[in-house]
């Protein structure tokens, strides 16, 4: 637990400080509350500026990889391409983004951080001749950057990448309040013949903006609906309306956490087009091998 205002006075902070909190309470055994003392809540705040400041020393440094997640065509079993995501390299470990993600945000760091990562990804894709699609997570901001689209076409001309096969996750984190800049920008990365898609559609305010107003060719539904469809009327209910939206639109849909046979057969049933998950397959470090049929 955490309480505002006495450990936070933001919603980030309070719930970096209340997962802290969640991680005492399993050490100390099953059935516990992790209330926190004076010495915890110093030791939290010392914890969470050492977390910040390793997070942007391995930004510099370039210790940040991609791990890439298969996304599958759920009626023909082929992989049709992979999504890159942001593993922190510690010594023998990879940190995953959820453990990291919310300081590189706090540290202003997390545009530098998309950027390492396309790059990374587009490099490996060239490496090994990767010819599926690759998706790479873009938040707003970064997008935003004066040096960004001339970054991005150098990479892609000296990887040889073709820019059709690059499918640009347009992220929530860290949103341009100015929709209209983004509109204008997303409209740069089309015309230069990139894919958009919108990630995690329906667990934020903007969702349905980005999907009025963005030239998108994927969604991917929030995986909490999707993880919890057979269990939860209300989460199904939503998946169905999701996927019949965005088809309605011409937009092709992408579950997320697909966790189990149960539900990729659901999704299939419904008529969902492609999933992701780890039924599918878990992230991996590299891109040898991961094309074709699972």
């Amino acid at each position: 637990m955490a309480v505002y205002p006495l450990h936070a006075d933001n919603a980030r902070d309070l719930f970096l400080f209340a997962d802290t909190m969640m991680f005492k309470a399993k050490g100390a055994g099953e059935n516990q509350i992790g209330a926190p003392s004076e010495e915890d809540v110093a030791a939290v705040f010392r914890d969470m500026a050492e977390t910040a400041a390793l997070v942007v020393n391995a930004v510099n440094e370039g210790q940040i990889e991609p791990f890439f997640q298969p996304i599958m065509d759920l009626h023909s079993g082929e992989i049709i391409g992979h999504e890159a995501l942001s593993r922190l390299v510690l010594e023998d470990k990879h940190l995953e983004a959820a453990r990291f993600i919310e300081y590189a945000e706090k540290a202003g760091v997390i545009h530098r951080l998309d950027t390492l990562v396309m790059e990374k990804a587009l490099r490996a894709a060239a490496v090994h001749e990767y010819n599926g699609l690759m998706f790479i997570n873009l938040s707003p901001r970064a997008l935003a950057l004066t040096d960004f689209l001339v970054n991005l076409k150098r990479i892609v001309a000296e990887c040889c990448v073709d820019p059709g096969r690059v499918v640009f996750e347009i992220t929530e984190r860290d949103t341009l309040r100015n929709l209209s800049t983004l509109e204008h920008l997303v409209a740069e990365l089309k015309l230069a013949g990139f894919k958009l898609a919108i990630d995690d559609f329906g667990s934020g305010f903007s969702s349905f903006q980005y999907l009025r107003r963005l030239p998108l060719d994927f969604l991917k539904i929030e995986g909490d609906f999707v993880a919890n469809m057979l269990e939860n009327d209300k989460d199904r209910a939503f998946v169905q309306s999701i996927y019949q939206l965005a088809t309605g639109l011409g937009i092709r849909v992408i579950a997320e956490h697909v966790e189990s046979r149960e539900v990729l057969d659901a999704l299939r049933e419904m008529g969902v087009e492609l999933g992701q998950g780890y039924y599918i397959g878990r992230p991996d470090k590299t891109l040898a091998g991961q094309h074709g049929t699972a």
